[in-house]
């Protein structure tokens, strides 16, 4: 699985992100324990500060066309 998931996202699949796949580790888009699968149709390759900001920023990932895709928080209102 994780061969196949280096040649799907070649390294961290973050947006503008460029470390390789050896920097990174696999992610679940929904997690493991809200039974999320632990298959290639629900991981994503991201380094452990992408990870990181992924969840602190609330940013959503999701598997569209078997490729991943980051969306980020919506903008804040500051009026």
């Amino acid at each position: 699985m994780w061969k196949a998931l280096v040649v799907r996202d070649k390294g961290c699949a973050f947006p503008s992100c460029h470390r390789r796949p050896r920097r990174c580790h696999a992610r679940h888009v929904i997690h493991w324990a809200d039974d999320g699968p632990t298959e290639l149709d629900n991981l994503v390759q991201v380094c452990s500060m992408c990870h990181r900001m992924g969840h602190h920023a609330d940013w959503t990932v999701e598997i569209v066309d078997g490729l991943p895709v980051f969306t980020p928080p919506p903008a804040r209102d500051r009026g």
